[in-house]
């Protein structure tokens, strides 16, 4: 992009390349001016996406990608927030509210509160999960409580000054109309929202909560108020970019319009099609997208036509879809021409009698591409709702196809977690029969299923509680068991762990019974381990914010969140990041966005389900500025459909069937009408049908685990290789290689042990004090540590551990503070985040020439001649200068390599910016005698020479795997032992 200076929006439809273009614009920023590349601003909407932008920037400009500030929008408030604490009392000392939390709290205002619409008489909850989807939207749209009660109050101003609004004779004459009844009974539940949402929020900052959407509000308020502030980051910011800004709501469109404010033509630059905006549901709308050219009359507006992705039939087919959309501005809606050079293909539709005959097609198919050479990461299956990924799975893993899962699915339906969530339950309540009964079942625990059957029929026959038989050795012989003590031993365990749950805070208590259940072993022996471990790490995320949320928080509380979610239907999404990167790919048309596929199947294509869904709309609440359309939501499907249409480089299918799983009806979605004849083939599937009934034997086939292994070489090369090195993985490699492969590269799920919580807070208190100092701003000692007792708070220790670790951090941090006050310099950078810089190694077999290293470096101190001193906490006891250098028996001197890492990383920082000749271990606790120590180190270049050398010895082991077949020295090493469950010999 040529243009850089001004307000510039880029119209570009799917497969122009509008990632490109954004990063070929940063790019040419960099290239023309003199601007540094922190001085950068670029935002998107989800994860994939920073990382798909900083990918392709690292491409064309290298390390000085990992300077540009690429963020999500809420990533982007998060940083103001932690960078401006003291701007944000309502969310610093706040926790995050939780599905629970929110259900908790309107439960109690309903139950306190006198309402009519809301409060409805037999289930006075009714409303709650509308109640909480509409404050979601509410704040997306930057509604406050203030703001709802001037648009009811207008509302309902405005309805009263109808001039038809009531009968003005005949028999109803002095009544309200029918018509207005409705919209009557709308403001109503508006004016009752309208108390709820006030009340909501005055119990978030009692119990010091907020929500996921307040980020964004609190940093648009912070940054509306304090115009000092706002000034500062609009100094910061000289170029901002938007990416998918059809996908903007209004909050993030004020953000963007406060950040880029300073000049009335703003170095902002857009990039989004209104033919791709299918995320309304979360706020977005084309009239957030259309703004753009009201507010910046003079924005240069640049049509992209050229594709190069799909076939010209895919494009007009697409296009002959999309055009029964009405749009007020055609110059925004650009017809595209292929650039791709592939064949013309026209899409076919494939008409069924019965679901299962589609789903026999899918298997069929994409065999026969598959045999015909068809990459099946090249094959994308898209589907309307994530619950029907499950029967597209189960028809693939029948046939043995190799697939992903990238919808969407509920973490609870996992066969694996699900058993572990009834352990849990049954942990909760040994005297629970039917949960202790379907424990003994379970595989991990290897119980003859033979023995389990005499047990629980001896149990019947008796009428004897379970628990009594399984602690008894005559019962369990009498019974015919023959695994008796077996079965005995196993049942200790139960009872040792269901002690442990009512002792132990509730994530050393999943950690503990993942890991000694034999649970880990077994996922860890599974085909599709990699997915199944992301699984289970998001398990662990959620008990993280539960008992983060709630101190002293136990099993017996998490078995009610359970009941709580089960009650209100509420489904735990599963880690949605890439778990390898071979099959076929099956993902929702949502989950699609900005991705592509030579061959491309839209399924399960009826009424109902693609088009004329359903909406309930519990609210009716008119925002400022909306332009509510007649066919708006038809005008969003549509969209959607296009957005699956237009994600195929060489061929599209589309699939239905007239009657459904359960032998219901069904009609062809109207979309497949509205594309243009000339460019579908409809399929006689006659012969299909007639194939696929003879062919009973599929329906009864067993079901091939499918996803990645951990064993698989190629998926952890790739992993590696984008994750790179921290000087914590090399310390654990040389450790031991297993250390590294499991903490590291495939990350176990792991709770934080107490001292690691404390080291933590100690961290994050150091870091605001050090921010404060360097301004001028001295804090007291009460200051400093009630800052630590705030960040304290923020994890999620019991309270016990809690006052321990604050009476500790009180003694350890007060007399830090007494010990060097006045002393510490002020020419600091706190928290200095190095995101990246490429240590060229020896090309490997798959081409890669560079490794990606990238740390954080706690403070630096910069003296009158520019040299810079590195200095890294440690909230250990101090340890002598030998230890540090590796020079005792015990040590291995991760202490200075730690150091050297930290220079390796500032020479290669911005042409070696920060000159580094000396690194610091701080150690934040006092010796024996009470006195604190430092330990300052000489860091030579032939330090990090060896260093770099070391590392690429590392690499080539690790990306050769010539680890994969050794253990470490330690007899006694977990991970070693964790190895072995992998069925490594």
């Amino acid at each position: 992009m040529d243009a850089i200076e001004g307000p510039v929006m880029v119209i570009a439809g799917p497969g122009t390349g509008k990632t490109s273009i954004l990063t070929l614009r940063i790019a040419n920023i960099l290239a023309k001016t003199d601007t540094t590349p922190d001085s950068i601003l670029a935002l998107t909407f989800t994860e994939s996406g920073v990382h798909s932008m900083r990918q392709k920037l690292a491409d064309i400009i290298g390390s000085v990608a990992y300077k540009v500030n690429i963020n999500t929008f809420h990533g982007f408030a998060n940083e103001i927030i932690k960078n401006y604490p003291e701007e944000f009392p309502r969310i610093i000392g706040s926790n995050n509210a939780t599905d629970i939390d929110q259900i908790k709290i309107l439960e109690e205002i309903i139950s306190s509160t006198k309402l009519q619409k809301l409060k409805p008489y037999g289930d006075p909850f009714y409303h709650i999960r509308p109640i909480i989807s509409e404050i979601r939207n509410l704040k997306r749209e930057n509604v406050s409580p203030e703001n709802l009660a001037e648009i009811t109050k207008e509302q309902e101003k405005n309805f009263s000054n109808t001039e038809d609004l009531y009968h003005k004779n005949g028999k109803y004459e002095g009544e309200m109309k029918g018509k207005y009844k409705d919209i009557e009974k709308s403001i109503e539940k508006n004016k009752e929202l309208l108390i709820v949402y006030k009340q909501y929020e005055k119990s978030l900052m009692e119990k010091r909560l907020y929500d996921y959407e307040d980020m964004i509000l609190e940093a648009i308020k912070s940054l509306t108020r304090d115009k000092g502030l706002l000034l500062e980051l609009q100094e910061k910011y000289q170029y901002i970019l938007a990416d998918e800004h059809q996908d903007a709501n209004s909050a993030q469109n004020k953000m963007l319009e406060l950040i880029s404010g300073f000049h009335e033509n703003p170095n902002l630059f857009v990039v989004g099609d209104e033919k791709q905006a299918i995320f309304r549901f979360q706020g977005a709308s084309l009239d957030n997208f259309l703004y753009f050219k009201n507010i910046y009359p003079e924005a240069l507006i640049v049509r992209l036509d050229d594709n190069y992705r799909s076939t010209q039939t895919i494009l007009d087919a697409s296009h002959s879809l999309i055009g029964k959309n009405i749009l007020k501005d055609e110059s925004l809606r650009v017809k595209l021409k292929a650039n791709a050079g592939h064949k013309n293909i026209a899409l076919s539709l494939y008409p069924f009698s019965k679901f299962r005959y589609e789903m026999d097609f899918l298997t069929d198919d994409i065999q026969k591409k598959i045999k015909e050479g068809v990459n099946p990461n090249e094959i994308a299956i898209l589907h309307r709702e994530n619950r029907d990924a499950s029967n597209i799975s189960r028809s693939l893993a029948k046939a043995g196809i190799p697939f992903a899962i990238e919808s969407d699915k509920n973490l609870f339906s996992d066969e694996e977690i699900l058993k572990l969530l009834i352990v849990a339950r049954s942990l909760n309540d040994l005297n629970n029969d039917e949960f202790l009964s379907r424990v003994l079942c379970f595989d991990f625990l290897n119980i003859d299923y033979m023995d389990v059957l005499k047990i629980l029929r001896y149990c019947a026959s008796k009428k004897s509680r379970l628990v009594d038989i399984l602690r008894s050795s005559a019962k369990l012989k009498e019974a015919g068991a023959e695994q008796s003590e077996k079965i005995i031993l196993i049942f200790n365990n139960l009872i040792k762990w269901s002690r442990l749950s009512q002792n132990k805070n509730i994530l050393d208590f999943f950690e503990t019974l993942v890991r000694d259940s034999g649970f880990l072993n077994h996922l860890l022996s599974l085909n599709n381990s990699a997915e199944k471990l992301a699984r289970l790490d998001t398990l662990f995320e959620e008990i993280k914010k539960l008992a983060q949320n709630h101190k002293d928080y136990r099993l017996r509380d998490f078995v009610d969140y359970l009941d709580i979610l089960e009650n209100h239907g509420i489904s735990i999404k599963s880690n949605s990041k890439k778990v390898g990167n071979r099959g076929v790919r099956i993902m929702t048309a949502h989950k699609s966005k900005g991705l592509e596929y030579e061959f491309v199947y839209i399924v399960g294509a009826t009424d109902g389900h693609w088009g004329n869904k359903r909406e309930i709309r519990n609210f009716k609440i008119p925002m400022s500025g909306e332009s509510v359309q007649a066919g708006s939501q038809i005008d969003d499907e549509r969209r959607l459909f296009y957005v699956a249409m237009t994600r195929a480089k060489k061929e599209a299918a589309i699939t239905y069937s007239l009657e459904g799983e359960n032998g219901e009806k069904l009609l062809p979605s109207q979309f497949i009408g509205e594309i243009d004849g000339s460019h579908l083939n409809v399929v006689d599937t006659k012969d299909l049908e007639e194939k696929y009934s003879r062919q009973k034997e599929s329906a009864f086939s067993e079901a091939k685990s499918a996803g990645a292994d951990i064993k698989d070489k190629e998926y952890l090369k790739k992993i590696f290789f984008e994750q790179g090195l921290s000087v914590t993985a090399i310390n654990n490699y040389l450790n031991c290689p297993w250390n590294y492969f499991f903490n590291n590269l495939i990350r176990l799920p792991k709770s934080q042990s107490k001292h690691q919580m404390y080291g933590t807070a100690v961290h994050a208190a150091l870091s605001h004090f050090f921010d404060k100092y360097k301004n001028e701003e001295d804090m007291s000692r009460k200051d400093f540590l009630d800052l630590f007792r705030n960040y304290l708070m923020k994890q999620p220790l019991s309270d016990r551990d809690f006052e321990e670790s604050l009476e500790k951090g009180g003694k350890s941090l007060g007399g830090y503070y007494d010990f060097y006050k006045g002393k510490w310099r002020r020419s600091i950078i706190n928290e200095f985040n190095i995101g990246g810089i490429f240590l060229p190694i020896e090309k490997t077999e798959s081409g890669e020439e560079s490794i990606l290293l990238k740390g954080k470096l706690d403070k630096l101190e910069i003296d009158e001649d520019g040299n810079v001193n590195v200095v890294d906490y440690k909230t250990s006891k101090p340890k002598s200068r030998n230890e540090i250098e590796g020079k005792t028996k015990n040590s291995k001197g991760d202490y200075k390599r730690q150091l050297v890492f930290y220079k390796l990383l500032l020479d290669n920082y911005e042409k070696g910016k920060y000159r580094m000749t000396s690194g610091e271990i701080d150690f934040t606790e006092p010796d024996d005698a009470v006195k604190y120590h430092k330990e300052k180190l000489d860091i030579s270049d032939e330090d990090t020479q060896a260093l770099a050398e070391e590392i690429k010895r590392i690499v080539k082991e690790i990306a050769t795997f010539s680890f994969w077949d050794k253990k470490c020295d330690n007899k006694k090493c977990e991970h070693c032992e964790l190895r072995g469950m992998m069925g490594l010999a």
